[in-house]
Parts: structure tokens; sequence; C-alpha cells
């Protein structure tokens, strides 16, 4: 997932990693380009648990935090009734 993120733009990734980035109104293009590609990944399940953040580094680490990597991204067998066609990207915590 960080190698995606970092393919959107230097920006982008460090609006997720880095929790004052993308304060006082600064690189809020960076924090939604981030947010869309989180969300986008995320079964039905975790989405509902992070759909009321608006910022890319605190639906980070709820994602981390929220348990198994393989149970959270779109297209799992814990996403019911998805698509197929839905794409997949592992997460893993950035360093």
């Amino acid at each position: 997932m960080s190698l995606y993120l970092k393919a959107l733009g230097i920006h982008v990734y460090f609006a997720t990693i880095k929790d004052s980035y993308c304060s006082n109104g600064k690189n809020i293009e960076a924090n939604t380009k981030s947010l869309h590609a989180l969300r986008s990944t995320l079964n039905d399940d975790y989405l509902s648990k992070v759909a009321n953040l608006d910022s890319a580094f605190v639906v980070w680490n709820t994602i981390l935090s929220l348990g198994e990597q393989e149970q959270y991204y779109a297209g799992s067998d814990s996403d019911v009734g998805s698509d197929a066609s839905n794409v997949c990207y592992m997460v893993h915590p950035l360093r």
C-alpha cells in the first residue's frame, strides 16, 4: 500500500504518515487523494469504521489498529457481496 501511495505522489504519502502534514489547511489535496486511496481498498465493514474520519493519517492508524491485515481490504472473504473486480492492496505499517 505504501508503494501505491508513493506512486500517487510524495505529498499523498506524507499525508498518510505524518500527523501534522495537512495541518493549517496545507496539502489538502494530498490528504483527499490519500483518503480516497485508503478507503477504496477497504471492505464495507472496515469502511464504515473510518467513513467519518477526514484525516488520512488517522484513517491509516485506525486501519492498522483494527486487526489482521488480510481482513480489511476490498475483495477479502469478509467482504460479502463484493464485486470480484475489486483491486486489493497489501497494507503494511509505514516505517
